[in-house]
């Protein structure tokens, strides 16, 4: 009897892992665990730290040298005037935020400074809102940047750090929009195309999710060149990338396609126990238990004490009727998670 698994939500927060999510609610018809309606453990938005408010120059002085001069008199080059007395607040706000060591208490007061000096100046706001993104405080980092774009609809730098704050706000309709405006002014973004696949995944708009992220993969390209944002590298994103398309698939119940994604996901980042996850749930549902119980196993190599996995891993020995197998699996997690263990037990005992 196949017995639907246990879909548990591993969401990678980097260096490690966030926490498991649960719906107790969500039986499987064959009463076999509680299921998850979403698949998302490790995919994620991919994250570019926004730059820094652009500063004029400040001016200097007279460039030509003292002396007496011969000849005809040479004409001085013009004297750029001074910067906007905002900027100095901006330039000591941007050094304040980029310093080894950021210091985001006086970054944060630079720009608010800034701000009060020009309220309509959008970089004031942009900077703050730069501020707020770089320590999660995302509904502030929201207020922020939608000032700046009033004050300055084309101010094209605070539309990716926006997007993606919304979205950590699980304000997924807006992010969407958003996403989709960058991408008509910029078709060859990957990482706006990565961040509304996982949009759509979390709104159940699973087909459009398959649309984004085949795009995504193809503009990091799958043997192409070092693609880096900030601190993550190539091959993380696209690893991302495949997990967005897996999850779409898994969505779609197209759990071959899935399968086939999240596989291409764990050898790009082979150390990435969520995805390793994640492709065991997608063989399990596709009825390929024995390649599902090796997916298990390498999540268990990375992560033993993960009982999750151990649980999962015993639900699938019970489908190929090794019971033998589950209840190892027993054994090992009445050490690690005392309910799990129950509710496993209790399925070998049946």
């Amino acid at each position: 009897m196949r017995i639907l698994l246990l879909f548990l939500v591993i969401v990678i927060a980097l260096p490690g892992f966030g926490g498991m999510a649960a719906n107790p609610t969500n039986q499987g018809p064959t009463g076999g665990g509680s299921l998850i309606r979403d698949i998302t453990g490790g995919a994620d938005l991919i994250f570019r730290p926004p730059k820094d408010p652009v500063v004029e120059p400040t001016a200097g002085g007279p460039t030509a040298g003292g002396g007496k001069s011969t000849g005809s008199k040479k004409a001085k080059p013009p004297v750029k005037p001074p910067a906007p007395k905002q900027d100095q607040m901006i330039a000591r706000g941007n050094a304040a935020r980029s310093a080894p060591k950021p210091r985001y208490e006086e970054a944060e007061q630079q720009y608010n400074l800034a701000a009060q000096i020009a309220p309509t100046d959008a970089r004031a706001y942009a900077g703050l809102g730069n501020v707020y993104v770089d320590q999660s405080r995302f509904a502030q980092a929201v207020e922020a940047y939608q000032k700046a774009l009033t004050l300055k609809p084309d101010y094209h730098a605070a539309y990716l750090p926006l997007a993606f704050s919304l979205a950590r706000l699980n304000r997924y309709p807006e992010a969407i929009d958003l996403y989709n405006k960058i991408i008509r002014e910029d078709p060859s973004n990957p990482e706006a195309y990565n961040n509304l696949s996982f949009a759509y995944n979390q709104t159940e708009q699973f087909k459009e999710a398959v649309d984004s992220s085949q795009q995504a993969i193809k503009l990091l390209g799958e043997t192409g060149q070092a693609y880096t944002q900030g601190f993550q590298e190539r091959d993380e994103l696209l690893s991302y990338a495949y997990k967005n398309l897996g999850n779409a698939y898994n969505g779609l119940k197209r759990y071959d396609d899935a399968a086939n994604a999240l596989k291409k996901a764990v050898t790009v980042e082979p150390s990435n126990a969520a995805g390793h996850f994640n492709l065991g749930l997608t063989l399990y549902n596709a009825g390929r238990y024995s390649e599902a119980i090796e997916s298990y196993k390498e999540v268990i190599k990375l992560r033993p004490t993960l009982a999750q996995a151990h649980y999962n891993l015993g639900l699938t020995y019970y489908a190929v009727n090794d019971r033998k197998a589950a209840m190892d699996q027993y054994e090992i997690l009445k050490g690690l998670n005392q309910e799990l263990a129950k509710m496993l037990y209790q399925l070998l005992k049946g």
